[in-house]
């Protein structure tokens, strides 16, 4: 979802405490051990997860993925 200018990207239901990375992309064909990880960060204790992002209109189409560890 876009809040003010920013990405915010949430996921709900996971493992408290569950380690996580937020990888990108302007390819999504691209494999993924070829996608960047900016960030790295853990599920709370209820199971939550919130990654925030600022956008920049001149950049490419960005795509976003979460994986578990």
């Amino acid at each position: 979802a876009m809040n003010s200018g920013n990405f915010v990207f949430s996921a709900t239901n996971g493992v408290p405490n569950w380690p996580c990375y937020i990888l990108v992309s302007t390819n999504l064909a691209l494999p993924l051990n070829q996608w960047t990880i900016v960030a790295t960060n853990s599920f709370n204790a209820n199971g939550n997860f919130t990654f925030t992002n600022s956008t920049d209109p001149t950049l490419p189409q960005t795509f976003y993925l979460l994986q578990l560890q």
